[in-house]
Formats: structure tokens, C-alpha cells, sequence
């Protein structure tokens, strides 16, 4: 009976070891699973973050654009607002001259 004890020893480890690696098989492959599902995770979010990014540049580049413009519009406009004192005060000058010319021929 030793034979057929022995068999059966052979056949329970046998079956312990089929066991064992179906678990080990299970095991790998839910982390493999898990790899895959933290991949897609990570690459989704990596996605994201640079549309994110791209947006915030182009909202910063129209930003200084727009900047840039509303500076220009108000340099022209000191600019015009200037020449027109500018004018107006040799136009107060001409007359002052003019009216300083008159008296003193008069």
C-alpha cells in the first residue's frame, strides 16, 4: 500500500501545484490588468492636463495680445491728446503774440 499511498501523495501535490500556479496565473494576471488600467489612467490624465495647458497658452496669448492693442490704443491716443495741446497752446501763443503786437502799435 505504500505504492498506492505514495500515488496518492504524488497526485495531491500534483493537484496543489495545478492549484498554485492557476492562482499565480490569476494573480498575474490582475496585475497585469491593473498595469494596464493605471496606463490608461495615467495617459488619460496626461491628455487632459496638456489640452489644459494648450488652453491656458492660447487664453495667455490672446491676454497679451489684447494687452498690447489697448496699450497701443492708449499711446495713440496720449499721442493725439498731446498735438492737439500742443496746437492749442501756439494757437494761445499766436494770439497772445497778435494781441501783444496790437497794443503795442496802438
Amino acid at each position: 500500500m505504500e505504492n498506492g499511498e505514495t500515488g496518492l501523495r504524488v497526485r495531491e501535490l500534483e493537484s496543489t501545484i495545478d492549484a498554485m500556479r492557476e492562482s499565480l496565473e490569476r494573480a498575474e494576471a490582475a496585475g497585469h490588468e491593473r498595469v494596464q488600467a493605471a496606463n490608461a489612467a495615467a495617459a488619460a490624465e496626461s491628455s487632459e492636463l496638456k489640452a489644459t495647458i494648450r488652453a491656458l497658452r492660447d487664453e495667455l496669448e490672446r491676454a497679451h495680445a489684447d494687452h498690447a492693442a489697448a496699450l497701443q490704443a492708449t499711446e495713440r491716443r496720449h499721442r493725439d491728446e498731446v498735438r492737439e495741446l500742443q496746437a492749442s497752446v501756439q494757437a494761445m501763443r499766436e494770439q497772445l503774440e497778435h494781441a501783444h503786437t496790437e497794443s503795442a502799435g496802438a
